[in-house]
């Protein structure tokens, strides 16, 4: 009897969501796209959260996409993510990469208050830098979140990465326009 009791114990501590910092993983996201040079909030970044679901097996790790969130900013560069509804085996997904992508701008720094804080949990301003050269809009017009993560999850930063290929004068990548295939 105790042994059931004692594994029933283990059981629900394994299954229950984790410690509040784990749970922050899910979101709400918050925080602010600005210019870095002006401080001025920028209209339309798209903020990108991708949750990446890993295990393992005697030989080897695996990884695929789990899910994906994507919103832009308002006129003032203000945005929220909504929280994701976390699965039963919580413990299989990864924290959340975020990417940030903006026609004509590159990420310059995060600025989390405090400086302890979670980024996008405690309040966060993303500061981005115009870039100025052909070249350095090149570079940044072929980036792709990461190769896991489906065309039609993701389509508010294929147009962002379209329209700013267009300002080059090149074709679209993905989905024209970030339309599903």
């Amino acid at each position: 009897m105790m042994r059931r009791v004692l594994l029933g114990t283990l059981l629900l501590l394994f299954l229950l969501p984790g410690s509040a910092p784990a749970e922050e993983k899910w979101g709400p996201f918050r925080g602010r796209v600005v210019d870095a040079e002006t401080g001025q909030g920028i209209a339309e970044a798209v903020i990108l959260a991708i949750w990446l679901e890993t295990w393992s097996s005697p030989i080897e790790t695996h990884t695929r996409f789990y899910d994906a969130k994507e919103t832009l900013t308002r006129p003032d560069g203000t945005f929220e993510l909504p929280r994701l509804a976390p699965p039963f085996f919580r413990f299989r997904i990864m924290e959340p990469m975020f990417k940030v992508f903006a026609p004509g701008y590159g990420d310059q720094r995060w600025v989390v208050t405090p400086p302890t804080g979670e980024p996008l949990i405690a309040p966060t301003v993303i500061e981005m830098r115009k870039l100025r050269t052909r070249e350095e809009l090149l570079k940044k017009s072929h980036y792709y979140p990461t190769s896991l993560v489906p065309d039609e999850r993701i389509p508010l930063y294929i147009r962002a990465i379209n329209i700013e290929r267009k300002m080059l004068g090149l074709g679209p990548i993905g989905p024209a326009e970030g339309s599903p295939k």
